[in-house]
């Protein structure tokens, strides 16, 4: 379409990729809720379940039942939102154990690919941190059904996007070049 007072043209971007690509990221970001609320908030919620407050209660994570979990052993090797939550306790050669700092800290993050043995590791939620971390993955409201109706209603929007970005554009074009011809 050409417009009297726009300048839309370029030939490498369009209305349907911008669309499309806005589409793809809020899929995306769905899709990252969802598993930062239904896998990592699962683990959080298991650690709470089981009284995992101290290092005295502290569990492995086998023990909570996510042993051969990719993604919980992956959110608690690197410097993620959940180490901010989680402790973990390694038990060293001699039998000692070793814990970090409470939370995390800023400071006295651990690396961010630290080497973590999961058969020994024990993990717990300082009971500081136990109401923040109840709060940031409550999983109210996120599933399945709740994002496949949001991508229904965000493909929708795409399509209605589409067909009346145009037309408004050119209401809006004919607006100002009628109120150029007045005045």
């Amino acid at each position: 379409m050409h417009y009297n007072n726009f300048e839309l043209y370029n030939p490498f971007i369009s209305l349907d990729l911008i669309v499309w690509a806005l589409f793809a990221g809020f899929v995306l970001a769905s899709l990252l809720a969802l598993y930062n609320k239904r896998i990592i908030g699962g683990f959080v919620k298991a650690m709470l379940r089981d009284e995992c407050l101290s290092p005295e209660t502290a569990k492995t994570v086998t023990e909570l039942g996510y042993g051969s979990d990719w993604f919980i052993k992956n959110a608690l090797r690197t410097d993620t939102v959940l180490r901010r939550f989680v402790v973990r306790i390694d038990k060293d050669a001699d039998g000692a154990g070793s814990s970090e700092q409470p939370g995390g800290g800023k400071k006295k993050r651990p690396p961010k690919h630290d080497a973590i043995d999961f058969t020994t590791a024990r993990f717990y939620i300082p009971e500081e941190l136990k109401y923040k971390a109840d709060v940031r993955y409550a999983s109210r409201g996120t599933n399945i059904i709740t994002f496949v109706i949001g991508v229904a209603a965000l493909i929708a929007a795409a399509f209605a996007a589409i067909y009346f970005i145009p037309d408004l554009i050119q209401l809006i074009d004919n607006f100002i070049t009628q109120m150029k011809t007045n005045f």
